[in-house]
Parts: C-alpha cells; structure tokens; sequence
C-alpha cells in the first residue's frame, strides 16, 4: 500500500505512536544521505580542532578520529534497530529496558541533550549569518537579533514539516555542503607545511592527551544515539537489521571522518585553536569571493544539522507525556535557544560552553546507547509497540514501572563514567591521584552498563510481541 501521510513539503500527522504497518515505507540508503547531511557541517569541524585542544600531534589526531568515530557511528548504526521494530521514537522505544516509569529519568535527560544541541549548532549558525551581515555592511547588536531570528525560523519551518521533509532536505545539504567544505579543504590545506603538521603539540602527546581526544572525538556520535531510531521507525519491520547499522553508521562516519580532519588542518593552520569565535577564522585561508558561498554553507549546515535535533526534541517532550502538541513542543524549543543563545552572548565562551557539554554528555549517553543494543540483542528484535505506548500494565510496566536491571545498569555505567573521568567537565581524584593519567570515561561507562545489563537482564526480558 502506498504511504499518504509521509510527504515531502506536507505536514507528518504522526507524533510518537507507532507508525502502523500499512504506512512503513523507505530504503535504509535514506538513512545514509540522512547521516551524512546532518553531520557534514562546521561544528564538526570544530570538533575536530577541539582534538589538538587535548594536546595530542596530528597524528595521534587523526587515529583519535578514526577509533573515535568508529566507535560512536557503530553506535548510531545500532541504536537504528529499534525503529522498524517499534514503530515509534528513540526513547519511547527505551520503555521495554528500563519500564515505562524508569525510562522517564533517561527521556528527560534526553530532551535535555537535544535542546542543547539544538542551541549549540544555532550559535554556530547565527555567528556565520551575522558575519554575512558585516560583510554587506550592516552591524550591530539588532542584526545579531535578526541573525538568530532568521536561523530559528529556517530550523523549526523544516522541523514542523517533520520526517519526509527532514530527510529529502538532508539528502541536498549531503551534496551542496560537501562539496562546499571540500573547496574549503583545498584552500586552507596549502597554508599548513608538513612541517607544521609534524611539530604540532611535539612535546606533548602523551596516551593520557590521547584518550581524552579520543573521548571527545567519539562524543560527537554518541550524543546522536538517543535519536537515532527517530529516523528509521518508518522502514518495515521487515528490513535487514545489517542493512540498516551499516547505512546510518557509514553515513555518520563518512561526514565526520571528512570535517573533523579539515577542522584538524584548519586548526594547525592558525595555531592550534579556533577560538570563541571560530567562525570568524574563515577570512584567513579563503578568497573573498569564496567567503559568501562559504558562510552560506555554515549557516545551512548549522541549520542541516538542527532540524533533526529540532524534531527529535519535539517527540522527546511528547515522550514525556506531556499534554503537547508535536508543533507546540518545537515553541518551547525555540525560546530555550533563545535563553541559551543570550548565556553565550554574555559568557563570551562558546569554545569552553561546547567542549564541557560533549564531555557531560557522553557521561549519560553511552551507558544508555550500551543498554539499548544489548537489550535489542537479548530480545532478538522482538518488541510490542503497544505496550511501548502503553502506560500502566502490559509487557513493560514491570514492578511498579520499573525494570530494575536497565536502571542499576544505568546508574553504575553513569557512576562509572564519572568515577573514570578526567577531563575539562570534571576530573575524579581516582584518575587525578590514584592512578595520574588519562581520560577513560566513555569507555568504562559503556562496557560496564552494558555488561551489567546483559547479566541482569538475560532470561528476564520478555520477547512476546504482543501485549
């Protein structure tokens, strides 16, 4: 049967309920153009200078990109699962591993996530469109106002439309922002010697810079985790699980791969760091005529890369079973950018402001991205979407609305995020004083939320798929 209510350029009428069967629709290749154009923006480049930030060489950069990459898309690729098989939202979906009382906790922390992300890549956007602004002569603290107001509008006009509409515009910014940030490539490539390449952070690079690079790199991938079946609940259910990882990881890895290595030259090319501003660093390596097309690019990529944090933020409030509308939720959304965006006005750190978030979010999102593969594994895909939407009673409800062993899963893999972290957010004394070295974070906090979960939860989950 062909779908009527997933439209390009048409409002989606569906909000979290399960998408039903008659309605299912797409190719997992949707998913790859989706990944690519979402991610193929300049705050991941940023994200790649932030690395030598870490005081690691080029080289250890690079191999951080790699593992670090590897890591979060695999991550991405897997946490997609979920979608075809429960029809509804990445943290609807949460409620068969946590119960649907206990899922509340990691939804909040969610909305949480996506609507700083949302705020941060408006900055990112904002800044570029008041440069633009500079260029044709017009300044002032109204323009930095309309900059924003003109971000925001393009961001939630797209999100409103919602699935259809975010996923064809994606596939376009893939494209015309690709090339675009590959011409940057070629002209900020020529100003870095290899001489340059080889000496940066010479005396340092220790493991201990390494790991926390890698922490910061693999960040990025993992804080797309909790939306990521957002994206994928519209494909049949009977749609290869192999299929759909391999489109939405490679996606993701590709763009990353491509812009955190320019943010790498880019940041060798002046130094060593971007900035506050790091926006304002474009007018040193490119011709004036390639400054205008160049600007548009961040300004479309900041957008690109907000519309799907934007709608993920706007089913995440509807997770919370909040009495909104899908249109309602995307207002408050908006005046929470707006909060934020006059913090960092204010604050004049928007390079500390983003380099703490990716290191805190990670402290949550890891163990919970841990949770829901092995959870999705242990069932073998088997879900009911109506006992996802479910409130009381049925599969998921389990003791009093809690499944206790994603919450202790939960919590320890937290705990253990901290406990081993050291980085700018916050440095535990074990990793301080006791041991002296090194940022193990993310890494423990995954394997040990995800390995406590398996243990637990085995022979517990129920595979009915009926409630």
């Amino acid at each position: 049967m062909t779908d009527t209510t997933d439209k390009i350029g048409s409002i989606e009428r569906h909000g979290i309920e399960p998408i039903p069967p008659a309605e299912r629709h797409g190719s997992a290749f949707e998913l790859f153009r989706l990944w690519v154009g979402a991610n193929v923006n300049y705050v991941v480049i940023v994200t790649g200078a932030f690395t030598l930030a870490m005081g690691v060489t080029f080289f250890q950069a690079l191999w951080a990109i790699v593992i670090g990459n590897l890591i979060g898309c695999t991550m991405v690729g897997l946490t997609s699962l979920h979608g075809p098989k429960t029809g509804t939202s990445s943290m609807m979906s949460a409620g068969a591993a946590f119960g649907q009382l206990g899922a509340m906790l990691p939804k909040a922390v969610s909305v949480v996530s996506a609507l700083s992300w949302f705020s941060i890549n408006s900055i990112i956007a904002t800044q570029a469109l008041e440069e633009l602004f500079r260029i044709v002569g017009l300044s002032g603290s109204a323009y930095e106002w309309l900059a924003l107001v003109l971000v925001l509008v393009a961001e939630v006009a797209i999100a409103v439309y919602g699935h259809a509409t975010i996923i064809a515009a994606e596939g376009v910014s893939a494209v015309v922002l690709g090339l675009l940030f590959v011409g940057l490539a070629c002209f900020v490539v020529p100003h870095v010697s290899l001489h340059a390449l080889s000496t940066v952070n010479q005396q340092q690079g220790s493991f201990s810079a390494w790991l926390l690079a890698l922490g910061v790199v693999a960040s990025y991938p993992i804080g797309w985790t909790n939306f990521a079946s957002d994206y994928s609940r519209y494909f049949p259910e009977s749609m290869s699980w192999k299929r759909i990882a391999l489109a939405a990881g490679l996606g993701q890895f590709a763009a990353l791969g491509l812009c955190e290595v320019i943010g790498l030259f880019l940041a060798v090319a002046v130094g060593g760091s971007l900035g506050n501003d790091p926006v304002s660093q474009l007018g040193h390596f490119v011709p004036t005529w390639f400054v205008v097309p160049l600007l548009v690019a961040v300004i479309f990529g900041g957008v690109a890369a907000n519309v799907p944090n934007g709608y993920t933020a706007s089913l995440g409030l509807l997770a919370l079973r909040l009495p909104l509308s899908r249109i309602a939720s995307l207002a408050v959304i908006t005046l929470f950018t707006i909060c934020m965006r006059i913090a960092v006005v204010y604050s004049g750190d928007f390079f500390n402001v983003y380099q703490n978030f990716l290191s805190a979010m990670v402290f949550w999102t890891g163990p919970w991205a841990a949770i829901m593969i092995v959870d999705y594994f242990l069932r073998g895909g088997r879900y009911s979407p109506a006992a996802i939407m479910q409130w009381r009673g049925g599969l998921y409800w389990y003791q009093q609305g809690i499944f206790w062993p994603g919450m202790i899963a939960f919590l320890i893999g937290i705990g253990f995020s901290v406990v081993f972290s050291n980085s700018e957010t916050f440095a535990s004394p074990l990793m301080t004083h006791a041991l002296g070295w090194g940022d193990l974070g993310f890494e423990t906090g995954i394997l040990s939320a995800g390995l406590i979960y398996w243990v637990l939860a085995r022979g517990r989950v129920n595979t009915a798929t009926t409630a």
